[in-house]
């Protein structure tokens, strides 16, 4: 965290500057007398009048020495973050300038399991394959109505249904309720489609004006038609939409929508940015700030730059697939080797990393930055536009969120909590859970029953709508 490099830094500072000051001192020719426990130190003798002992001068280093200690260590302490960033961000990317398709890899569905399920739908002229689980419920509730057909749970970034495996027939037994998880390309074991091709440079002809190059379905608003055409496949009218982390905004834009085909919005550790609510005063000095977005999202100024630079980088060809595929091979090798995911067990990190194994993912993920950091931060002014939707049309709403959940801090949820009262949603309506000792993966976390306290609750919510 920040707090920590903070306190980091500072131990690097210290020691160089404390050591290379005492050098230049030098040696003062005097041992310090031992303190041995219970023996009392000898006094001088009288006669050892001070006129007579000998004086020991400390030379103490001066400000230009101390200064180049501490020039120094920052540099030490920072060198290897640099390198490692120029490798990534400036060597890697133009390594390779046009480069070639991964081999070795498989088509989606020979790594389905046994209890998987495909159905295709069509999107912009490309077939997109979906890949689906579902748990059916063993016995009918006999007080049942048509409120909800089904609970469908979107996964975050690098998830996949994987992750919902348990809540799924967990959810249809004790709730009595078909549960269904999709994998949102370009995720899972979902197709990817490929970027348009187009005969002019532009959409209309004219070539002043340049074309998307990639394909909607990887935009938020492609997302929230994607999910409407998988409920239609698959005959759900109306949902209670459940998301983790990057899938909560994917479930949120569905609700704000078609807010009368969501019945409830289960919010898992939301990657939901509403900002701060912007007075009138205020909207000149937002328009006038470069790092700060329309929903308040500001960032440091370092940070700005990489992002920009990032933003130069994916949108060539070449470079943009060199960073792509370069990055997931380290996070790759970091689930596998228990750096990330360290509570994990091996089989379990394998499932995570299965994905990356599928044709295709690699130009499916850069197509999903292209569409996606353009807008990375905004639309908070709008989220606060539309939230009334959900009080309006009495949608159920839970947000739950670990206490130890650093990726999505109860920090953010608070302020989409705090977003959605203003937006006239009724406390009856709104459920806020802070659930104790849980991280960002409470589906995955056995310990401290965090995920029988995680899937209770949503069975909970889900008996509300049944």
């Amino acid at each position: 965290t920040m707090h920590g490099a903070f306190h980091d830094t500072m131990r690097s500072m210290r020691c160089p500057v404390d050591v290379a000051a005492s050098a230049r001192r030098g040696p003062t020719g005097v041992t310090p007398p031992r303190r041995v426990p219970g023996v009392a130190p000898r006094r001088r003798p009288a006669r050892e009048h001070a006129s007579s002992r000998s004086f020991v001068t400390t030379v103490r280093a001066g400000k230009d020495d101390v200064l180049g200690d501490l020039v120094r260590s920052l540099f030490e302490s920072g060198r290897a973050k640099v390198t490692k960033d120029f490798e990534e961000l400036v060597v890697e990317p133009f390594s390779d300038p046009d480069p070639k398709p991964l081999t070795g890899l498989v088509p989606p569905k020979s790594l389905a399991d046994v209890d998987s399920k495909f159905v295709t739908i069509e999107m912009d002229g490309e077939s997109v394959v979906v890949h689906y689980k579902e748990s059916l419920p063993t016995t009918t509730r006999e007080n049942k109505t048509p409120n909800t057909d089904a609970l469908v749970c979107m996964h975050g970034a690098n998830g996949s249904t994987y992750s919902f495996r348990y809540l799924l027939p967990r959810v249809a037994s004790a709730a009595g309720l078909r549960a269904i998880a999709i994998d949102r390309p370009p995720y899972g074991l979902t197709s990817r489609p490929p970027a348009p091709r187009y005969e002019n440079k532009s959409e209309n002809g004219n070539e002043n004006e340049p074309k998307p190059n990639y394909h909607r379905v990887y935009t938020p608003e492609g997302q929230v038609e994607f999910t409407l055409k998988v409920m239609d496949a698959l005959g759900i009218e109306r949902a209670a939409l459940l998301g983790h982390s990057a899938g909560a905004p994917v479930a949120l834009d569905v609700a704000l929508s078609e807010p009368t085909r969501c019945s409830a919005l289960l919010a898992v550790a939301p990657a939901v940015f509403v900002g701060e609510k912007v007075s009138s005063e205020d909207d000149d000095k937002q328009e006038s700030s470069s790092t700060k977005s329309s929903s308040g999202f500001k960032l440091p100024l370092d940070r700005a730059i990489r992002f920009a630079w990032f933003r130069f980088l994916i949108a060539q060809d070449g470079p943009g697939l060199n960073v792509i595929r370069g990055s997931v091979r380290r996070q790759t090798a970091a689930v596998e080797a228990g750096v990330t995911y360290a509570d994990l067990d091996p089989e379990t990190r394998a499932q995570y990393v299965k994905p990356t194994k599928t044709e295709g993912w690699d130009v499916g993920l850069l197509q999903l930055f292209r569409a996606g950091l353009g807008r990375f931060g905004s639309g908070g002014d709008r989220l606060r536009t539309e939230l009334p939707k959900l009080a309006d049309n009495k949608i159920k709403v839970l947000v739950l969120v670990g206490v130890l959940d650093e990726t999505t801090p109860p920090a953010l949820a608070e302020g989409f909590v705090e977003a959605m009262k203003q937006a006239g949603m009724l406390e009856s309506d709104l459920q806020y859970v802070l659930l104790p000792d849980a991280n960002h993966l409470p589906m995955e976390q056995t310990t401290f029953g965090v995920r029988e306290s995680f899937e209770q609750i949503v069975v909970n919510k889900v008996l509300e709508l049944v």
